[in-house]
């Protein structure tokens, strides 16, 4: 038991370094203090090859600041929350195609413009996590009240009338059941859910529908199972 403890701080002392070396790359490399946001194709040398702005990238790195900010005590910085509201700020200025609809790009210019819209909740998703996140570390109600609004409107899409994603029902398509979108709303409802006994509760049916569509994906003998 003993080398697997002394494996164990190794490598969790590798992790940790790793992660603050990619923080710092991210953090020198990635800011756009000109427009706001972030740049996400980036060199290994961190020069920028496209200033293109993808939404879902946008949403996870404002995530990913806002949670190692409020989980780990090395990261409360001043410096890191002020980047993560900024890429907040960003995506509520320019996010959504044709506010006040809901429907967010999946890729903006440098300074904002929509380039491209997906027929898919990924980007909504991915704005919903940065901004439950951005709420919880700073309190600001505004951002709370985007992220449930947007739920709501991913749910609606995914299981009453998807044609808001501009994905028409065609007589001749075969029945097909995604996995990926029950597994991202399942992770929408663990995230809005945390430490919110009303949301939990307002979810967890939802969960439950999440979880016995992943299910219809699990192949026993060869068969995959159905609900």
């Amino acid at each position: 038991m003993e080398k697997e403890r002394e494996a164990l701080q190794t490598w969790k002392q590798r992790v940790e370094q790793e992660l603050d070396r990619v923080m710092a790359f991210w953090m020198e490399h990635s800011h756009d203090q000109e427009h706001g946001g972030f740049f996400t194709c980036l060199g290994r040398d961190g020069q920028v090859y496209d200033d293109l702005k993808y939404v879902w990238l946008q949403g996870r790195q404002v995530w990913m600041y806002c949670r190692l900010y409020r989980k780990l005590e090395r990261f409360r910085s001043p410096a890191l929350l002020d980047s993560a509201k900024a890429g907040g700020e960003f995506l509520l200025r320019y996010a959504r195609v044709a506010p006040p609809g809901k429907k967010c790009a999946f890729v903006l210019t440098r300074d904002g413009r929509p380039v491209k819209v997906q027929r898919t909740v990924f980007s909504e998703c991915f704005y919903t996590m940065a901004m439950n996140e951005l709420w919880r570390v700073t309190g600001e109600a505004c951002y709370q009240k985007e992220a449930v609004e947007m739920m709501d409107q991913i749910v609606y899409w995914v299981r009453e009338d998807p044609s808001g994603l501009g994905r028409p029902r065609l007589p001749g398509a075969p029945a097909s059941e995604s996995m990926a979108v029950p597994m991202m709303l399942l992770n929408l409802v663990d995230q809005l859910g945390e430490a919110d006994e009303e949301l939990a509760g307002n979810y967890a049916e939802l969960g439950d529908w999440c979880a016995r569509r992943i299910l219809q994906h699990v192949q026993v003998g060869g068969h995959a199972q159905g609900t």
